[in-house]
């Protein structure tokens, strides 16, 4: 689910105008847990990989963290320093309102798709990288080096976990998007709407031509690339997925801060 408006002059590949509006972070972020697809299983995957993590998460990434639902999850285990990065300012608004003052984050308003959102951090590494259905919207080109640089970031024995939409082959291919459309219904009914499926349809996915996913092999393929290990697909159902892998005791330090 992504914006389907024109791209901005100079905006970069993977975005669009649209995220950065209040009317489309709000429609998302207000919807995300009625409309997604095994949401609850895949964020319990991500709770149960927390619970068994080499090293103790003293200090997480939250990488296009919208309303901080992932950052919301690793605080509720572990009361860690949170660093938040996504390129709306709406999004990062309800971040900030979710997770409140003093809660030891800073969100920080930066572009994945450009490499200089590196310069939005401050010095220093991470126990934990996560990111939540965000990493799609990127290109494979720039997929692959965010991986690299997210290695860097990590201190050793470090984790990174990417709850993601990506592309499959076969039977189940678009069974996502179905299932999406079927609860927008199922939700416009119940609260007694009277758009058409065809509008709840267009309204659902008007924001589809900013995705950009790729196959979990390709991805865990630049996993490996990029220095880690342990890398695994952890959970999947058709494009749903949870993947990641563990920066090694001694790593590439290349992209070292």
């Amino acid at each position: 689910m992504s914006a389907s408006e024109p791209a901005a002059a100079g905006a970069q590949p993977g975005h669009t105008a649209g995220w950065r509006t209040p009317a489309l972070a709000s429609s998302y972020l207000d919807t995300r847990e009625t409309l997604l697809p095994k949401l609850e299983v895949m964020e319990d995957v991500l709770r149960r990989l927390l619970l068994r993590a080499p090293r103790p998460t003293r200090r997480f990434l939250d990488l296009g963290c919208g309303g901080g639902a992932m950052s919301a999850l690793v605080r509720s285990l572990a009361p860690a320093e949170g660093v938040l990065v996504d390129f709306s300012e709406p999004m990062l608004e309800r971040a900030r309102a979710r997770l409140g003052e003093g809660s030891g984050a800073a969100v920080l308003a930066a572009d994945l798709s450009d490499p200089a959102w590196l310069r939005a951090l401050a010095p220093g590494r991470y126990d934990l990288v996560v990111s939540g259905l965000a990493i799609h919207h990127l290109t494979a080109e720039r997929k692959r080096a965010l991986y690299a640089e997210v290695h860097g970031l990590l201190e050793p024995r470090g984790m990174f976990v990417n709850m993601d939409y990506v592309t499959i082959r076969g039977p189940l291919q678009g069974l996502w998007d179905e299932e999406i459309l079927a609860n927008a219904i199922r939700a416009e009914r119940r609260r007694g709407g009277t758009r058409s499926e065809a509008e709840i349809e267009r309204d659902t996915f008007d924001d589809s031509a900013e995705d950009r996913p790729d196959s979990v092999e390709d991805q865990l393929a630049w996993l490996r690339e990029a220095g880690f290990e342990q890398v695994e697909l952890h959970f999947k159902w058709a494009e749903a997925a949870v993947f990641g892998g563990i920066k090694p005791e001694q790593g590439d330090e290349r992209w070292s801060r």
